[in-house]
């Protein structure tokens, strides 16, 4: 198979955790306690049997499996699950905001495990289903993730940086086995070359193609095309910390003056739908919000509002390739602004100068796509939006406590309430503009059988492939 971006490295623990190659070899390689179920959205055993929360809400007890063994043949315990959870917040990766409120993560003995924090924490579930385990002794060698040991489904056997990954079903799984004995990860930077080579046959799997390749491969009767809705979405951000975007009328009018609907039918049809609100439908928390119409005349009505009548100059920072036809949107983007009187400058950037300026906050609009990887509100709302996290410049007390609530409850159903307020905020005050959620395409060989979509990243431990 070939991914539409390369591998980075193999730590799923590490600064690269949520790179989207790093996450989909993790699931191959690693366990995790729990799994969420793609058809009903719950969590699911996986190497924990069992869990139960005490009555503040603060600690989680997890009873493991006890015949669950690493690639080296030995068990894996409730010590290394502490290592790993203890490696990742150390480290200070992606993952570590998610356990902000860790108190403390204790082994009470080989096959319970105790994650207490400072707080009740309302995703504990969702954050362990990200938590790849790996042996407490490996971790500590030098080079360990350069071919990392697991006790997932798959074992590494090479791995060569911007080439290859080569893994090994792993016969004495403990769950079920992979259907097929050697899973091959292929690096193919041009998408040109990557359609090829899954035409003939170089390699059997390839998945987010823009919409002129899906459909032209959908005429070759060797390949076929499954779709399925995803936790992936373009967004745009108006940093509020900077005029104008300072007032809210200004931020409301960048997404009046955007045709949303014929952006989606020109450019990313099969691709993406429109949103209806700050994450994708297929989120934990999501609530639907009333569009922005596309109203030109109101954008600029808004402008002059806000002193602006002859619009403004502004600058947009953006990764181009990270996602289906972000060069196209782009222009649409500058070529909708222009109209109402926005000149936009393009500043394109390497992805490195990009997220330096990004974090920085050195810019006036950013554009990029974004997953929430949990399938979990919290992932990218608290994460993104709280005050503290100072992302967009926005900042909000009363938002800051519907997110700090929601995160708190360990109630589900208020939890989603909560959100439902959260995404109404984020909405009606334009923090950011939520044009588009990602329908993933996944092209593979017809002889290739057993495929499930998810909304999340692509598994293929179920897969078969016929002779």
């Amino acid at each position: 198979m070939s991914l539409p971006q390369r591998i980075v490295n193999l730590d799923p623990l590490g600064t690269s955790a949520a790179e989207e190659p790093v996450r989909i070899v993790a699931q191959h390689v690693f366990d995790t306690l729990v799994v969420r179920d793609i058809d009903s959205g719950e969590y699911q055993p996986s190497v924990a049997t069992k869990w139960e929360t005490s009555s503040a809400g603060t600690t989680w007890s997890f009873t493991l499996r006890d015949d669950v063994k690493f690639h080296d043949d030995t068990e894996l315990t409730a010590t290394d699950v502490q290592a790993s959870l203890e490696r990742l917040v150390e480290v200070g990766g992606p993952f570590a905001a998610l356990w902000a409120t860790l108190d403390h993560v204790t082994a009470t003995s080989d096959t319970t495990v105790d994650i207490t924090t400072k707080g009740p924490l309302g995703t504990v579930l969702a954050n362990v289903a990200l938590l790849s385990i790996a042996p407490a002794a490996g971790m500590a060698q030098e080079g360990f993730f350069n071919k990392p040991i697991g006790s997932g489904p798959f074992k590494v056997v090479r791995y060569e940086p911007d080439s290859e990954l080569e893994l090994e079903a792993n016969d004495n799984y403990w769950g079920s086995k992979a259907g097929v004995k050697t899973l091959i990860f292929r690096d193919i930077p041009e998408l040109a070359a990557r359609v090829t080579a899954l035409v003939t046959g170089e390699i059997d799997f390839t998945y987010r193609l823009p919409p002129d390749q899906a459909k032209t491969l959908q005429e070759n009767d060797s390949i076929e095309i499954v779709t399925s809705p995803s936790y992936r979405y373009y967004f745009i951000w108006m940093n509020a910390s900077r005029e104008p975007y300072t007032d809210k009328r200004v931020r409301q009018a960048m997404i009046y003056a955007l045709d949303i609907d014929t952006m989606v039918e020109t450019l990313l049809s099969g691709v993406a739908e429109r949103m209806d609100a700050p994450i994708p439908s297929t989120v934990f928390g999501y609530a639907p919000q009333t569009p922005y119409a596309y109203d030109p005349e109101k954008a600029k009505s808004l402008l002059a509002e806000a002193g602006y009548p002859n619009g403004f100059e502004t600058n947009m920072i953006w990764n181009p390739g990270s996602d289906p036809q972000d060069r196209e949107i782009a222009q649409a983007l500058f070529s909708y602004w222009n109209a109402i009187g926005v000149k936009v400058e393009d500043r394109q950037q390497e992805r490195a100068k990009w997220l330096e300026d990004l974090l920085a906050l050195n810019w006036d609009l950013d554009f990029q796509g974004n997953t929430v990887t949990t399938g979990d509100a919290d992932f990218t709302l608290r994460r993104l939006y709280l005050s503290s996290a100072n992302r967009t410049g926005y900042a909000n007390p009363e938002l800051d406590k519907l997110l700090q609530d929601a995160a708190a409850t360990v109630d589900q159903q208020e939890r989603k309430e909560l959100y439902a307020r959260v995404c109404k905020h984020l909405w009606d005050e334009a923090v950011g503009i939520y044009p588009f959620q990602q329908i993933f395409n996944f092209a593979y060989q017809k002889r290739l059988r057993g495929f499930k979509p998810s909304p999340s990243v692509p598994l293929l431990t179920t897969v078969t492939v016929e002779e």
